[in-house]
């Protein structure tokens, strides 16, 4: 019998070493598809030793040149590894022998890749760390430094916006640049490389009419404080109404079926559950839409904001986790974003002003650290705010009926004082200084990883740093 024709046959693989099943009279192409690079950046215990664990699937350690399950580095080292484009498994990280995170390609949201072997797909950056910042952005910050140790991961952007607040990073520059000698046949054309493209935006306010930029932009300035603190600003108070607006339109049914009623609470004991606390209406429920019976347990949500879940610690906790989830939902979420609105017309005006050193008096870090900063303070303060209002419910309306106007009006004032007195505790901290070095640590971070990884693979991230320039 003469011989018989090998059917060409390719297959792709992404990790050098990946074992390839081969089959009879079948001329083999083993293509080596384009692998995802994945960085750890970790500087929390001195000392520590981590290891990284794949499940399911495996990594290639750069280092090591080889294909492993494992691989292990010290605290303050740069960690490099390859995985495939389609991981089907975790990364489970660990410090010293104890399990710290477990991430997956769903968690980046990376599950979905292109299977073309010449696309390139996105790193990723895993940056832990505590803020060393040496330099605060102003000359009145601290130095004291934060000792916050939060895990905080990146999967790398196109532009800087989604950079989220991590640790500092000493970089380690590498020693050489890295090669990794492939034991397989490439099939003609894989070095072939797309186009890369980096965008960097400059921030234009042409857009915006000039006086509406330049009142907001004045509003926050400490001119036009009414108070010695410098805190009560034009746009101060303009954040102020409109928190209290958005609390009277997300709770604008009970407080019209209430206005003129009043309330309090009311201990009863029953025979198989015990003592329980209640909160008790004047006037018909009948003539009522949503509260719509004369009493409810402490705890019932239609009364959790009118009584602050006073009566009970666990009705208080639960007020004020809804409390606090209200900042972000419906009309509480709209002022916070005119808050944040706000917050970006002031930074634009300083972002525009450049010193005599060439540079600007902001940047995008000094941007995110107010954002921050002011989303932490929304969710803390409606939580303080329901607590206080709880407590001063307690202490009364046990001995005497409260107006149920003079609650709304009460919670208001309360929260005004309480976003005045988390703002005065922020000047003094100086905790948006720290916040903002925090977000520019991790900005360089992440800027000097984009370096590594353009210096060890220039073909794949050319111009890559681009994207992380301030």
């Amino acid at each position: 019998m003469g011989d018989r024709p090998l059917i060409q046959h390719t297959v792709c693989i992404d990790l050098p070493g990946e074992p390839v099943e081969c089959w009879a009279e079948t001329d083999l192409t083993v293509l080596l598809r384009k692998h995802r690079d994945v960085i750890f950046d970790i500087q929390v215990k001195k000392g520590a030793t981590y290891t990284v664990e794949a499940s399911e699937d495996w990594i290639y350690d750069v280092a090591r040149k080889k294909r492993v399950k494992q691989g292990q580095f010290q605290d303050g080292q740069r960690y490099h590894i390859w995985i495939s484009r389609d991981f089907k498994g975790q990364l489970t990280l660990k410090q010293n022998g104890k399990a710290y995170q477990s991430y997956s390609m769903r968690t980046f949201g990376l599950a979905n890749t292109d299977p073309s072997p010449k696309a390139k797909p996105e790193p990723i950056i895993i940056a832990i760390g505590t803020n060393h910042a040496a330099h605060l952005p102003t000359a009145s910050a601290s130095s004291k430094q934060t000792n916050a140790a939060p895990l905080l991961t990146y999967p790398q952007p196109a532009i800087p916006e989604y950079l989220r607040p991590a640790g500092a990073f000493d970089p380690l520059r590498a020693e050489q640049l890295w090669s990794c000698p492939l034991p397989i046949k490439l099939a003609p054309g894989t070095t072939v490389e797309p186009a890369q493209e980096a965008h960097v935006f400059e921030v234009d306010k042409s857009s915006i009419p000039k006086q509406v930029m330049d009142a907001l932009a004045a509003g926050g300035s400490e001119d036009t404080a009414i108070d010695t603190n410098n805190i009560a600003t034009r746009n101060w108070l303009i954040g102020q109404l409109a928190g209290a607006t958005a609390f009277l339109k997300d709770n604008k049914q009970w407080i019209q079926e209430l206005w003129r009623e009043k309330f309090r609470l009311m201990k009863i004991v029953h025979k198989n559950v015990g003592e329980r606390t209640y909160v008790v209406f004047t006037g018909n429920p009948r003539l009522r839409k949503l509260v719509t019976a004369a009493r409810y347990g402490v705890q019932n949500e239609k009364v959790l904001t009118i009584a602050g879940g006073a009566g009970t610690a666990a009705s208080g906790a639960a007020a004020a986790w809804e409390g606090s989830k209200g900042a972000f939902k419906k009309a509480g979420l709209i002022a916070l974003i005119f808050t944040i609105t706000l917050d970006t017309a002031e930074w634009l005006h300083d972002y525009e002003d450049i010193g005599p050193d060439g540079k600007r008096k902001k940047d995008i870090a000094d941007l995110l650290g107010k954002i921050g900063i002011d989303l932490a303070k929304a969710g803390l303060s409606a939580a303080i705010a329901s607590v206080a209002v709880g407590a001063a419910v307690a202490l009364l309306a046990g001995t005497v009926a409260l107006p149920v106007a003079a609650i709304v009006v009460g919670t208001i004032v309360v929260a005004i004082a309480v976003g005045y007195g988390l703002d005065w505790l922020d000047k003094k901290t100086h905790a948006t200084e720290h916040v903002t070095s925090w977000f520019r640590s991790i900005g360089e971070s992440i800027k000097h990883a984009a370096e590594y990884l353009e210096k060890s693979m220039p073909k794949d991230y050319d111009q890559y740093p681009m994207m992380y320039m301030p």
